[in-house]
């Protein structure tokens, strides 16, 4: 079943009004424009044995919404100046935006030196720094920059995509992050990039969170959406979509973490929801995130309780919240470090944290807009409008601070030069503790494209001490394409799964002969695997050109045994695209036991073979009614096709063979078209034929339900003993529908 809530544009005027009164008591005055000085006293920092210094505020950078370090260790800067200048949005496509970098000439930690590497910007985005040159998104192109001379002032642009961004503030493509892959992903939007020599190649994914993404030492990446704080992926980029007939129920956009509550020290009557009821607690404090924003997985060695924690910036709330990440090899999983407060809060309305990152001396480095507004003006209710027009809090514009987290007895480490290292050097940094090292390391290797690299890379990959560094060379080889990958063949049996799962992608991507790699796959099918290093296996068979009955002999093995999980589900049905009627046809005569989930693998297979329109795979597929086989491998493929109707090009050879009286199952007449043919519903069903777009909706409640429900309330819905009611019959489920939607919420 699903559930399509929706509140609407009304119900929320409606909302406010009705709210209205109680809240205008209290209303307060315009927030106060503290210094930073002043808003540096503000701060509630968790940790008593860190502090908070002030790296850059106004005017040196106004309007911050992105920073990122570059092998120099200067600080390169997007500011957003074009945004909110008013309540009407005046001049928001102004071309005021601009990049700077930041230097700290006396090593003192605060910055000194500000230069306007590109100005003239129509509210610029996300920057993603190379050795020679820097990705720069505005608010729809995508360009890459050069500075020829030196000077840190660009003097060459050339446009890499004209259409990056959606021309939305808030709902469109940011972040650029490079990750460990040597793509470069974003936050919202499905695509991602990456150079081969001077060519940019721009390439499809699956959509990611709202603003910001981050990356963990195994380069999964991390991203969120402002109502909830950390979501992750649990298969690599592009794997679990590779099938247009079959959408996965999990896998994508996992959440991590098991609560969103903040605790803010402030009021925060300025939040677009602030008119909810319950959406305030008795402060008038928000009591959940209503503008998480910016995720970041800490892997620096200066804070090492810090290591692999995630920490999430809440605009709204005036704070940025830390949890304690745990990796449980193919899932992640996280908790809040402290239970009744969070890592960075502060008083000062104004302080925004919209960014975070670090860079060579490991501290955490934090972009503050400092604002009164940080709600788009499309996306701001009539009650967060009026409520920021009677406190002016509009004004003033154009400020900003930076700041950074560091031990109280910290010194300011030397200013590196990652771009005068030679090959060996950046290999060696490959093993720095530091993640910020390691990333600049593999990114000027490859990007330099130094292959006298590759020997040392190898050994790197086949023998270091840290699994961590055997990764990075790994990756870096595939970067570099390494023309030997049979050399890495070891890695397929490393000690560590991540290294195994890397290993295979690797290698695929390098060409290694897809037979070798079949080889280990089918020799490794029915041994004791890591449960990330099975899925992958299985991922990677799906890309492989052999023969369809080693595909299918080795998929079986690698899937059945563990078909209860709907991961291994989904992964099997991309790895299956076009292929689904001859892995049915392989396992049929097998089907003589009901195992948990594999009915569901059944219907999956059907239903992705229905969603093709092939006249002829579904004629295959209708010929399985016939065979000699168990009723519950029937009902399967009968539900998949009475759940999901076709329209096909021509009438399938089954249906057309005989009369309709002597073809079985008759009543599937009504379930398909083709020219010619207008389904009927059967005479004696009183079943509203659902709409398209009710279809699609009750496609998706079903994938979930399998997924999420049906484990203690049973696949027919009718409860389980012990474990939970029945849904099928309940008023909880055919009552009133508000009522139930409070359920899955709570």
């Amino acid at each position: 079943m699903s559930f399509h809530i929706r509140v609407t544009q009304r119900f929320l005027i409606l909302i406010a009004l009705s709210t209205s009164v109680c809240m205008a008591d209290k209303s307060e005055a315009p927030p106060p424009v503290l210094s930073p000085q002043e808003s540096l006293a503000a701060f509630g920092l968790a940790e008593p044995d860190y502090r908070i210094q002030l790296v850059a505020s106004e005017p040196m950078v106004q309007d911050p919404v992105a920073m990122q370090f570059d092998g120099e260790g200067r600080l390169w800067v997007v500011e957003m100046r074009g945004y909110m200048q008013d309540l009407d949005r005046t001049g928001v496509n102004d071309p005021i935006g601009r990049v700077s970098v930041l230097e700290d000439t006396d090593r003192d930690g605060v910055m000194d030196k500000s230069t306007v590497f590109l100005d003239k910007l129509v509210l610029p985005r996300s920057i993603a720094i190379h050795p020679d040159g820097v990705l720069i998104a505005e608010n729809k192109p995508l360009w890459f920059v050069e500075d020829t001379d030196g000077d840190l002032v660009a003097d060459k642009k050339t446009l890499v995509d004209p259409n990056y961004a959606k021309d939305n503030i808030e709902h469109s493509a940011n972040g650029l992050l490079r990750a460990m892959d040597n793509w470069i992903y974003n936050a919202k939007e499905g695509h991602r990039y990456r150079r081969s020599g001077k060519q940019w190649i721009r390439e499809g994914t699956e959509e990611r969170g709202q603003w910001g993404i981050s990356q963990d030492d195994q380069g999964r990446l991390f991203y969120n959406y402002n109502h909830s704080q950390l979501h992750s992926d649990l298969a690599p980029p592009n794997t679990l979509t590779r099938n247009p007939h079959h959408t996965p129920s999990t896998g994508l956009s996992v959440g991590v973490t098991t609560t969103n509550a903040v605790f803010p020290i402030r009021p925060n009557l300025a939040t677009n929801r602030g008119y909810i009821p319950g959406a305030l607690d008795e402060n008038d404090s928000i009591k959940e995130f209503t503008s998480a924003c910016a995720p970041f997985i800490y892997r620096e060695a200066l804070f090492p309780d810090f290591a692999g924690n995630a920490f999430v910036c809440e605009t709204a709330g005036n704070l940025i919240k830390r949890n304690v990440l745990t990796d449980g090899g193919l899932r992640v999983s996280g908790a809040p470090a402290y239970p009744d407060h969070d890592f960075l809060a502060s008083k000062d309305e104004r302080f925004r944290p919209c960014w975070i990152t670090t860079g060579p001396d490991g501290a955490l480095y934090i972009t503050d807009m400092y604002r009164g507004i940080v709600q788009d003006g499309p996306h701001m209710s009539p009650y967060l409008r009026k409520h920021s027009a009677e406190r002016k809090m509009d004004t003033p514009i154009h400020l900003g601070r930076i700041w950074r987290i560091v031990p109280k007895d910290f010194q300011q480490p030397e200013r590196p030069s990652v771009s005068k290292m030679n090959a060996a050097e950046l290999v060696d940094h490959l093993s720095h503790p530091s993640g910020w090292w390691r990333d600049q390391a593999q990114r000027h290797l490859v990007e330099r494209g130094l292959r006298d690299a590759l020997p040392a890379l190898r050994e790197m990959a086949l023998h270091h001490e840290k699994p961590i560094a055997r990764l990075h060379a790994l990756w870096t080889l595939e970067g570099l394409g390494d023309p030997e990958p049979q050399v890495l063949l070891p890695l397929l049996d490393a000690p560590y799964p991540v290294l195994q799962c890397a290993a295979l992608r690797v290698l695929h991507s390098l060409k290694l002969p897809d037979a070798e790699l079949h080889r280990f796959l089918a020799d490794h099918s029915t041994k004791p695997l890591a449960e990330q290093t099975r899925l992958q296996m299985i991922l990677t068979l799906g890309d492989l050109k052999i023969a369809e009955v080693d595909r299918m002999k080795t998929l079986s093995a690698l899937a059945l045994p563990f078909v209860a999980d709907p991961l291994i589900r989904d992964a099997t049905l991309s790895s299956l695209n076009q292929r689904e009627l001859t892995f049915l046809d392989h396992l049929w005569p097998s089907l003589n036991e009901e195992k948990p989930g594999l009915p569901f693998l059944i219907e999956s297979l059907a239903q992705a073979i229905i969603k093709s329109r092939d006249p002829a795979r579904i004629s295959g597929l209708l010929s399985r009614l016939d065979s000699p086989t168990p009723d519950w491998t029937q009902t399967a493929v009968l539900t998949a096709i009475r759940l999901y109707r076709a329209d096909l090009i021509s009438e399938p050879i089954t249906l057309a063979a005989a009369p309709s009286t002597a073809k079985p199952h008759p009543e599937l007449l009504a379930f398909f078209a083709w020219p010619g043919h207008v389904p009927e519903p059967p005479a004696k069903s009183t079943v509203r034929t659902l709409k398209p777009r009710e279809q699609a909706l009750f496609t998706r409640g079903r994938q979930i339900f399998l997924t999420s429900c049906f484990a203690c309330h049973g696949a027919d819905g009718k409860g389980m003993k012990m474990l939970a009611p029945p849904l099928a019959g309940s008023d909880w489920v055919n009552g009133r529908p508000e009522r139930l939607a409070r359920v899955l919420f709570h």
